[in-house]
């Protein structure tokens, strides 16, 4: 008999753990979520193909910091088709892409811009990475129509406003 009692009472702790286990699962799932959906609700995710442009446009950014200083800018780099994949599915806010790639379908705005090609230094080996031939070139800012980020479209908004000085800079 003594043997069923502690039979039945390891059986009720495994049961507790696991019913433990299980909430506080879902509670550190619901945690994720709402911690990831205020990163995101807080920050504007631009993306670069040429990340070598990111140094010329960083008065524009910096312009922007200081108007919204609660916005984190969160900088990433990819090829065009992975910028506009992750465009159409609104897990990014801005692309900057070279001016030949076509994002024609209607939902996305596009504004021409020039930029120029910097060097980019590499922390890890402590150098910089230089272009062959720095050079200015024609740069398509994309992102969507129709956003919900407040972040996003006062940066749209920005964009807009300074294009021409941002072309002139390099003398377009």
């Amino acid at each position: 008999m003594k043997e069923l009692w502690s039979v039945c009472a390891v059986v009720a702790i495994i049961a507790f753990g696991y019913f433990i286990m299980d909430k506080l699962d879902a509670f550190l799932a619901n945690n994720r979520r709402l911690a990831e959906a205020e990163i995101a609700e807080n920050s504007l995710f631009i993306v670069f193909d040429n990340p070598m442009i990111l140094d010329s446009l960083m008065p524009l950014f910096e312009k922007f910091s200081k108007a919204n200083p609660n916005c984190q800018l969160r900088f990433l780099f990819g090829n065009t088709e992975e910028i506009c994949d992750k465009l159409n599915k609104n897990h990014i806010d801005f692309g900057f892409i070279k001016n030949n790639a076509s994002v024609n379908d209607g939902t996305c705005n596009c504004l021409m811009i020039s930029t120029k090609q910097n060097s980019i230094i590499w922390e890890q080996a402590g150098c910089a990475i230089e272009p062959l031939e720095p050079s200015e070139i024609q740069t398509a800012v994309i992102w969507k129509k129709a956003s919900n980020n407040v972040f996003a479209n006062r940066f749209s908004d920005l964009l807009l406003s300074n294009q021409s000085a941002i072309n002139a800079k390099y003398g377009k």
